[in-house]
């Protein structure tokens, strides 16, 4: 089966777009994920091999778990920002996930706005959105190809690691087949996709297994057990010597118990934000819940932030996602 370009159209804006500026920013939302990286890094490597200026800024340091991309070390944070003609924002649905980069991306003339979620504000000059994508790498893969340029090693490692972070290791719903016959054009360079799961999956640090256990203790059930919810407390991420990157995953603990249909997982900082994470089953749509809040994301996987007490956040939220449950 033959892997067609999708978003030709837009694909052509963009491409114009990149011929008539010299100086680019490539950004991401506030605690990149792996598809934010992967994606950032793939694209800059396209822009630089045509022969631009680019610039790897975000709000939010580099992942640990990431480092091993190749060219990581170009993304940098908290720097004087240079002059920028043509800024990419990636995976960012509204402006708000852009954390101290927003006001920078307001003063740049020509925003391209290249992302996967349904809830995308399209606040971009170009606005190119997704949603029947499984990540925002399966879109930087497109304009690979649109464009002709040959997929190497250091890009693939790059795409793949946006795709396989992205869809759970291919197991939600936003895994298609043209995910896949995307994967095993880049698995045709030769990369050791074993070897990549193995730097994203099985480097646990201590501080992440300490944090786990922490939440652990607080799990708990909703809805005749269809709702599986843990939190983690400021207070906890200093005794586990942990950060917020320590916290990926573990609301996949609650979602997976038998019987649970959606796994939420609440995250209180000491700026009084709770960031919610949910996850989901193949049925409930987790992304309709998240927008009752402010949030966004995808039909199994999605996440929005409350300012709040904590025990009063999490009752209102298993509320609502009860009542969803009922309706469904």
């Amino acid at each position: 089966m033959k892997l067609l370009i999708k978003n030709e159209k837009i694909i052509n804006r963009i491409v114009r777009q990149i011929a008539c500026h010299k100086r680019f920013l490539i950004t991401t939302h506030v605690y990149p994920d792996g598809d934010a990286i992967g994606s950032q890094i793939a694209l800059c490597i396209l822009l630089k091999r045509m022969g631009k200026d680019v610039g790897l800024i975000n709000s939010f340091p580099l992942p640990a778990r990431y480092k091993f991309l190749p060219n990581s070390g170009l993304i940098k944070h908290d720097v004087n920002l240079p002059y920028s003609e043509l800024a990419f924002v990636l995976d960012v649905g509204s402006k708000g996930r852009l954390g101290n980069m927003r006001d920078h991306i307001n003063n740049i003339k020509t925003v391209i706005n290249v992302d996967h979620h349904l809830g995308n504000d399209r606040f971009g000059t170009i606005n190119w959105i997704n949603s029947h994508m499984s990540s925002v790498g399966e879109q930087i893969f497109h304009l690979y190809k649109y464009m002709k340029l040959d997929i190497r090693k250091p890009e693939a490692i790059c795409l793949y690691t946006a795709i396989v972070t992205d869809t759970g290791s291919f197991q939600y719903s936003n895994t298609s087949v043209e995910t896949h016959l995307a994967v095993s054009e880049l698995l045709e360079t030769g990369i050791d996709h074993t070897k990549i799961c193995n730097q994203i999956y099985k480097n646990i640090p201590v501080s992440k297994l300490k944090l786990l256990q922490l939440a652990l203790e607080t799990l708990s059930f909703d809805a005749k057990g269809k709702i599986g919810h843990m939190f983690i407390t400021s207070d906890m991420y200093t005794k586990a010597c942990a950060t917020e990157e320590d916290s990926e995953e573990i609301v996949e603990y609650a979602r997976n118990v038998k019987g649970v249909e959606v796994g939420i997982l609440f995250k209180q900082h000491s700026n009084g934000n709770i960031k919610i994470s949910f996850r989901s089953r193949s049925k409930i749509d987790v992304m309709k819940i998240a927008s009752k809040f402010g949030g966004g994301g995808h039909h199994n996987a999605s996440a929005c932030t409350i300012k709040g007490e904590l025990s009063s956040v999490l009752k209102n939220v298993v509320r609502v996602t009860a009542l969803e449950l009922e309706s469904s």
